[in-house]
């Protein structure tokens, strides 16, 4: 790949990544709601399972204007990567914004209600339910607790990168299937 075919795919990248971090935002705007509503939480899954759909149609866009209709796996994997990144760093500022300034503890109060939500049901009075499930049932209340306690203890920006690592590396993973779909390689008669 040329220097000019780099730049061309991180500038396509940047600006892809733009539209993509947009959606991230407007997907997370819909975050704090789903802790109290329904709807809300399945809009929110709803926007994630199309997250990659999004992007393979910009991938396969890129490949399209770009690249003469035929992209190698790696270019596509990078590209696709790439504008998952960018559209990452975005959404990463917001997360900061909300956290620093709006959330004053709302994402820990829920995980708080939740937990003394399944801490006050009598799993053993239930009729059926084995050792085996009181057990498990009782280390996911630990689980949660401690969740809660790592989360009281998190700064804001502890928060915002810890969620940016994440959406770096699942950028990484949901590339490849991206890549593999939107690859195109001309047939020779």
């Amino acid at each position: 790949m040329s220097h000019s075919e780099q730049s061309t795919m991180i500038n396509c990248a940047m600006n892809f990544g733009a539209v993509v971090g947009l959606y991230y935002i407007v997907k997370f705007c819909l975050f704090p709601l789903s802790m109290h509503s329904t709807i809300a939480a399945l809009l929110f899954l709803g926007m994630t399972i199309v997250v990659p759909l999004l992007v393979g149609l910009l991938t396969m866009r890129y490949r399209d204007l770009h690249c003469g209709g035929q992209i190698r796996f790696t270019q596509a994997f990078a590209f696709s990567a790439l504008i998952m990144c960018f559209g990452a760093l975005l959404v990463a500022a917001v997360h900061y914004i909300y956290f620093a300034y709006i959330d004053n503890g709302a994402v820990v109060a829920a995980v708080a209600q939740s937990t003394e939500m399944l801490q006050d049901i009598d799993i053993e009075s239930v009729e059926g339910v084995g050792t085996d499930t009181i057990t498990q049932y009782n280390q996911y209340i630990e689980l949660m607790q401690q969740t809660m306690q790592q989360l009281q203890a998190m700064s804001p920006i502890d928060i915002t990168m810890g969620m940016l690592s994440s959406n770096v590396s699942w950028s990484f993973i949901i590339s490849l299937p991206i890549a593999l779909f939107t690859r195109h390689k001309t047939h020779q008669p």
